[in-house]
């Protein structure tokens, strides 16, 4: 009975790690429609906060699956939304 326990609860950790994987993926995706189809500017908040979540998320992922190489890129696509994010904020201040 104990085993059957863990079990449940490693599956409930799975689908919770894949959960914030999709939630990352959709995030990236639509960061880029918004800009593919010109709905915002490289320069735009829902852009950058896109791809801050979505990378956010990825390296999650990435990370659980010790995945050490996409966890490096994630930290690099991370850094570029925050840099720009920050430089959003710094310019409507």
């Amino acid at each position: 009975m104990r085993a059957t326990r863990k079990s449940k609860i490693m599956s409930t950790a799975t689908k919770t790690d894949n959960f914030i994987g999709w939630i990352g993926a959709l995030s990236v995706v639509s960061a880029y429609i918004v800009l593919t189809f010109e709905f915002a500017e490289p320069k735009s908040f829902i852009y950058n906060i896109l791809n801050f979540i979505g990378g956010t998320c990825l390296c999650y992922r990435v990370w659980i699956d010790r995945n050490y190489s996409n966890v490096f890129l994630e930290i690099i696509f991370i850094g570029v939304a925050v840099y720009a994010l920050g430089r959003l904020l710094i310019q409507n201040v």
